[in-house]
């Protein structure tokens, strides 16, 4: 993971720019993937971001679930301190 695309400044602070890339199948299983700042991730695992997104109708109203829990959770476990919880999440349309 990278925490900062293309920021080339903040590498002084140990802050990577270089982003982590993985190549996976997907499969027609697979319907969406989450893509999240590390505030989102700081509290929340993949497992229970996926349940998050999943128990909406639709991943409009999952992905603001999604955020709100972390938001939720950044003030409980740090005392009103709360980074940022930034998230997108991209369905996969797969053609029969």
């Amino acid at each position: 993971m990278s925490r900062a695309l293309g920021d080339k400044i903040a590498h002084t602070v140990g802050v990577i720019s270089e982003p982590g890339i993985s190549v996976l199948e997907l499969f027609p299983a697979d319907q969406f993937i989450i893509l999240a700042s590390d505030g989102v991730w700081e509290f929340i695992d993949s497992q229970q971001a996926v349940e998050i997104v999943n128990s909406h109708e639709s991943l409009d109203d999952g992905v603001k679930a999604l955020v709100d829990e972390a938001y939720k959770r950044w003030l409980h476990e740090e005392e009103g301190v709360v980074d940022d919880v930034t998230a997108t999440v991209v369905r996969f349309i797969h053609n029969p």
